[in-house]
């Protein structure tokens, strides 16, 4: 009988353990679970702040496609002081390959719109900085209603000088 009093209290002992060890099991799993639903974003945890990361991932790998005028731009003024020139090298920057197949098949029309642009800006607007700011803006204009007469949907991003001589 001693012996029966001596095995009871061991049973329960491992019964508890059993039970703690089950319970213990089961939370682990829990957690598990309701970590993967909540960054899933299927409980509403992560799924907006991913969906803003891709689409801030999709910006940032855009790359920037460059073209270069084959020659730059010459023009001439007459001012009170005299002949006067001006000379620009301009490179044009669009996101899609498209729009830059669009400049090369249209480059005739383009230069010479550029160069008729150029020809009648003043000189004295021409030496300032905000006169070179309109330059460029009146440029970056020109290409895309160009672009846009022939139905091009890509569009050129920005016009840069890369060289701007005035004598």
């Amino acid at each position: 009988m001693a012996d029966e009093e001596e095995s009871k209290p061991a049973k329960k002992g491992g019964a508890k353990k059993l039970i703690i060890m089950v319970f213990a099991a089961l939370v682990l799993v829990g957690s598990g679970v309701g970590g993967s639903l909540y960054f899933t974003g299927m409980l509403g945890g992560a799924g907006k702040a991913d969906e803003e990361e891709a689409h801030e991932e999709k910006e940032v790998k855009k790359v920037p496609i460059y073209f270069a005028f084959p020659k730059a731009f010459t023009v001439n003024f007459e001012t009170a002081d005299g002949l006067r020139f001006l000379q620009v090298k301009m490179e044009l920057m669009s996101f899609q390959q498209e729009a830059i197949d669009a400049v090369e098949t249209h480059l005739p029309l383009i230069k010479n719109n550029i160069i008729l642009m150029l020809s009648n800006q003043s000189y004295d607007h021409m030496i300032t900085s905000e006169g070179k700011d309109d330059i460029r803006a009146a440029a970056l204009k020109e290409i895309q209603g160009i672009l846009k007469k022939y139905l091009v949907e890509a569009k050129i991003e920005e016009v840069y000088f890369t060289n701007f001589v005035m004598q």
